[in-house]
């Protein structure tokens, strides 16, 4: 059984309710499924990150239209060197820098559609928003996405649960409930595993980096104590 097509789920999903007379609804369940998951889901490849540069005067910069939620927004020094901007709520936010005046962005704070930046910036500098985006949904010109590649068992068992919804089957509507959240489950589990294994892997560079620095630095002082 394939799941890797829109056209593929379709057919899955009348075969799981055993239903041949779905088939202009079928496309409903699948698009209230990418609902649920947009809500539910925060995977890996649905991050992306995009740049936007600051203005003189200017505090207030929109956020994606595609953003379902922002990770951190980071301040580009270099091309290879950055920091992540401390994220405040809007009232620390005006209490702390409410008469700092303009300066290098040094934080900011989320207020839904648009991010504001503190200090208010006295020139061009160059922001990093790293964010989780919204799936691209399914469609017969659209056969394929990103999280269908990486979960089809969710798109799968999602679009069935509002089927049996649909149909107003409570025994079947219960059984892909729990169907669908053990897959979500698993699912989740696998992506907070990865970005451990990434934090874990990260500190490790940094902490053999460092160790290496300090080797260096004591056998260059051996080498002038000689």
């Amino acid at each position: 059984m394939s799941l890797s097509t829109y056209s593929d789920i379709k057919t899955s999903v009348a075969n799981y309710l055993n239903r041949s007379d779905l088939t202009s609804t079928i496309p409903d369940f699948i698009a209230l499924t990418e609902n649920r998951l947009d809500r539910e889901l925060r995977a890996r490849v649905n991050m992306v990150r995009v740049q936007t540069t600051t203005a003189a005067d200017t505090a207030f910069y929109d956020l994606p239209s595609d953003l379902i939620e922002l990770r951190n927004v980071t301040y580009e020094t270099s091309n290879s060197n950055s920091h992540a901007l401390s994220y405040l709520s809007p009232e620390s936010g005006s209490r702390e820098y409410g008469t700092t005046g303009s300066g290098a962005p040094r934080a900011y704070t989320n207020l839904g559609k648009n991010i504001e930046i503190f200090p208010t910036p006295d020139g061009a500098y160059t922001l990093g928003l790293n964010y989780f985006k919204k799936l691209v949904p399914l469609s017969d010109s659209v056969t394929t996405n990103d999280i269908l590649a990486a979960f089809p068992d969710l798109y799968l068992f999602g679009s069935c649960l509002e089927g049996a919804i649909y149909l107003n089957d409570s025994e079947q509507t219960a059984r892909f409930m729990q169907i669908y959240k053990g897959a979500l489950t698993e699912a989740k589990a696998a992506e907070d595993a990865a970005r451990y294994d990434a934090i874990l892997a990260e500190r490790t560079a940094a902490f053999q980096a460092k160790s290496e620095a300090a080797k260096r630095g004591i056998e260059e002082k051996k080498s002038k104590d000689e």
